[in-house]
């Protein structure tokens, strides 16, 4: 779990902190916890609007982009989520056309 803590962001890693101690038994009871506070609880046409709507950021790092599409994407519920080859298109459009023509000839087979 110490090692955990060090990945989250601001908000999360304070509220991590926050927890008195021994308050989590398991690992699965602190799953529920963490994703009882920080599930994305949103209409799923809403996620699927800003999914299909989404553009890198100016001044917003490659990496950044990635982890912010990855999290929308991975918040559309099931039943009407893309394929992931087709998310693996769909993320290089959020980029200019130049870098979404160069991301496209990668020819990277998955999303992660």
């Amino acid at each position: 779990m110490r090692l955990f803590v060090q990945i989250l962001v601001v908000d999360v890693k304070n509220w991590f902190k926050a927890l008195p101690t021994s308050h989590i038994a398991n690992l699965p009871a602190f799953r529920r916890l963490f994703i009882n506070k920080w599930e994305r609880k949103r209409n799923p046409l809403q996620i699927f609007s800003e999914y299909e709507n989404i553009r890198r950021a100016p001044n917003e790092s490659v990496q950044d982009y990635y982890t912010r599409f990855n999290s929308i994407y991975n918040a559309i519920p099931a039943n009407i989520k893309p394929p992931p080859n087709l998310a693996l298109i769909k993320s290089t459009h959020g980029f200019d056309t130049d870098m979404s023509y160069q991301l496209r000839e990668r020819n990277t087979e998955t999303l992660e």
